[in-house]
């Protein structure tokens, strides 16, 4: 929310740090977590599926990035090429989790 509330407020400088800080913290759960895990790695306990998922929202928030960098008046029904992309990629990321084998 508060990337949103910085958008609206045209503080891209804010909104980008705030994606930025965000995922950084995630990254040190992961550390936390590889420190924890006893069996090795965790990203060796990683399978296909979490990697795909992974990569999904990687994709995801470079191309909302994209969009706080390159704003968009108008667009397709009114929102703005990085929408339209976001739901796209996650459509197609929710069709690859159906389709996954063993799912």
């Amino acid at each position: 929310m508060t990337t949103v509330a910085a958008v609206r407020q045209c503080a891209l400088t804010l909104a980008v740090s705030g994606i930025i800080g965000g995922n950084t913290f995630d990254v040190l759960f992961l550390v936390l977590a590889d420190t924890a895990y006893r069996k090795g790695s965790i990203y060796h306990a990683i399978g296909p599926a979490p990697l795909f998922l992974i990569s999904l929202a990687i994709l995801l928030t470079a191309t909302l990035l994209l969009g706080l960098i390159q704003r968009q008046r108008h667009g397709l029904a009114n929102i703005g090429f990085e929408s339209v992309a976001v739901l796209g990629f996650y459509l197609i990321g929710l069709a690859v989790l159906v389709w996954w084998p063993g799912s």
